[in-house]
């Protein structure tokens, strides 16, 4: 009987403090929104007010323990901003001048007496645009006896960005995102996403990627020794006068392998009195070549006058 009575004396009491008013603070959820349509917002505005209010011991309950608050919305646009100093990057608001816009979005049984913090402070870059190439972050290996055809193809290979001055004037590239392929045997060709970057919007989320792979096969050839920078007067003859170059390729550039354009040569230049050995120096690789080696890599020579 004695907790039955304890129980209903608690209850009564309880009932009796929440009738009455009381003053406590909240924490309300900050939603920005309309800012100025030539600039964009630098780093993490604010993301909340603490707000001191007056309201029955009900409604403190409730928002104190059950309710989630629904965010207040400030339109940025709507105020006008002081600035700090000379700098027009940053900006202040004092918040006693949002109190009426903050007071409307609380519910009737909130009476509004004070905001913290006293400034909402901002800083601001021009908002700009421009195109930046695309760049793959695939990771893959190719099965025995295969290459690249043309490298790792991305369409279209760049993407139009827009976002803070001071963000994309360090901006090289957009890359993908990391995709591991593993072991590839075949040509692949898909979808892939762009990587997301703070404070910047990208014209688009995905790209086309296609990796197209082909065999390679070995090439040989004989290549004649030429000589560089040898004076009219003189006359030098290699030993031997030829070296065989071997190179591997892919099979659809095999028939671009012209072996009149691939030079080898030694510079007289580089004669020593104490040797009649010259390094032979290879010229004009082409850039599609996946590797290449060439023998002997130096040669005597006979040195005569015409």
């Amino acid at each position: 009987m004695f907790s039955v009575f304890l129980f209903i004396s608690v209850l009564i009491w309880l009932l009796s403090a929440l009738s009455k008013n009381y003053t406590a603070v909240i924490r309300y959820p900050l939603d920005y929104t309309d800012f100025p349509e030539d600039r964009v917002i630098v780093g993490e505005p604010r993301e909340f007010l603490d707000l001191r209010v007056n309201a029955g011991g009900y409604a403190l309950l409730r928002y104190k323990t059950f309710r989630k608050p629904v965010p207040i919305s400030f339109n940025v646009s709507s105020f006008n901003f002081s600035r700090t100093g000379q700098d027009s990057a940053r900006a202040y608001i004092l918040t006693r001048y949002i109190r009426d816009q903050v007071s409307r979005q609380l519910p009737a049984e909130l009476q509004l007496l004070e905001i913290k913090p006293d400034t909402l402070n901002f800083q601001f870059a021009h908002r700009v645009s421009r195109m930046v190439k695309i760049r793959p972050d695939i990771r893959y290996q190719l099965d025995n006896q295969f290459t690249l055809k043309d490298g790792i193809r991305l369409e279209p290979d760049s993407v139009s960005v827009s976002g803070p001055d001071v963000v994309l004037d360090t901006l090289s590239a957009v890359y993908t995102e990391r995709i591991d392929l593993g072991l590839l045997s075949k040509s692949y060709s898909d979808k892939v996403r762009l990587r997301r970057m703070d404070e910047v919007e990208l014209g688009r989320s995905r790209v086309n990627c296609v990796i197209e792979i082909e065999r390679y096969t070995e090439v040989q050839l004989s290549i004649p020794i030429g000589v560089e920078n040898l004076p009219d007067s003189l006359s030098l003859q290699a030993f031997p006068s030829r070296v065989r170059f071997t190179c591997t390729v892919g099979l659809s550039k095999y028939y671009r392998i012209d072996g009149n354009l691939i030079r080898a040569v030694v510079d007289y230049n580089e004669i020593n009195e104490n040797s009649n050995v010259l390094e032979v120096d290879i010229q004009n690789i082409p850039v599609y070549l996946l590797g290449y080696d060439y023998y002997p890599n130096s040669v005597e020579f006979l040195l005569s006058r015409k």
